[in-house]
């Protein structure tokens, strides 16, 4: 399986930056990767490189799939909490970005703001992947597209509703699934409010696509034509620890996918969940150990995509 040409050295600071065919090539990729778990035509593709891995908040399957991805490749990873940095004593993000430039082959960040990304992509020299911001989680996208295209056969005409907050997920997905011809469902509560540039965006993709982009705060309603519920966090106190006053608003059993919600879904409605799992917030225990629950198969594809992406921006 050839690695993604046009993905070379790429600084990638959202999925927007990412064609159809690109998209569908990481896709493709990862899926041999998986299928291909004892292949060694990669093995050594990244020996002396070192992925940089600078988070703001705690992970459990981002940096794991991260860093599994990089160590099959060869590779070594360097993981540093942001607040362990000098960023968090007023050293500059293009000041970070240069130091980063002499000790890495590859930035991974996972930053608080979007503009911080941003930033570093200014002054980065080397390869940048986006690990989540609030405007963007490319790579978990990435792994719940391929758990779509796996467990349904296609992606074009799927009918997919999201249920959580309006973070990266959500922007990422509304960004992406216009160019596959993908029709979306938000189902967010009112409290939150989605980012004005992304949805801009996002809209006028939709728009030159011919597909459809619903923004709605009723679940019930939503799910009735739902090839796929991905569900996400709904609190951000419980995902960072960052308390927002919005959460106050936020009635979370009418956020609830339960067994009712489920069941009011087409037949052979699939069940996602990007993470980290709240039982009792986001979905009841039945819906979580169901058959049609996907959310495994989705934490396991995050590493594939991974994979993919990093060995496509660091090949050769």
């Amino acid at each position: 399986m050839d690695l993604i040409d046009s993905l070379k050295g790429r600084r990638l600071r959202h999925i927007g930056e990412l064609t159809a065919a690109e998209v569908t090539g990481l896709l493709d990729l990862a899926q041999w990767f998986r299928d291909n778990k004892r292949d060694k035509t990669y093995l050594r593709l990244c020996e002396g490189m070192t992925q940089g891995l600078l988070f703001v908040y705690e992970s459990t399957r981002t940096r794991m799939a991260f860093e599994t991805a990089m160590n099959e490749l060869g590779g070594a990873n360097m993981y540093m909490p942001a607040n362990l940095s000098m960023t968090n004593k007023g050293e500059t993000w293009a000041d970070t970005a240069r130091a980063y430039n002499r000790m890495v082959q590859v930035a991974t960040l996972r930053l608080w703001d979007q503009s911080h990304v941003d930033e570093m992509a200014k002054h980065l020299e080397i390869p940048l992947i986006n690990a989540c911001s609030p405007q963007d989680h490319t790579t978990q996208v990435l792994a719940q597209l391929l758990t779509m295209r796996q467990s349904h056969g296609t992606l074009k005409n799927l009918r997919v509703v999201y249920v959580g907050m309006t973070r990266g997920v959500v922007h990422s997905l509304m960004r992406v699934c216009p160019i596959l011809g993908m029709h979306l469902t938000t189902a967010c509560p009112e409290a939150y409010k989605f980012d004005p540039t992304v949805l801009a965006d996002a809209q006028a993709r939709a728009k030159a696509a011919g597909t459809e982009l619903n923004l709605t705060h009723d679940l019930r309603a939503a799910v009735k034509t739902a090839d796929v519920i991905e569900g996400g966090v709904l609190l951000r106190s419980k995902l960072a620890g960052e308390s927002l006053p919005e959460e106050a608003r936020v009635i979370v059993k009418d956020f609830q996918v339960n067994r009712e919600i489920l069941q009011l879904a087409k037949p052979g409605c699939t069940f996602q969940h990007s993470g980290p799992i709240f039982r009792g917030y986001e979905m009841t225990d039945d819906v979580l150990d169901d058959p049609a629950s996907l959310v495994w198969e989705e934490a396991e594809n995050a590493k594939w995509v991974k994979k993919a992406l990093i060995a496509s921006m660091l090949q050769g």
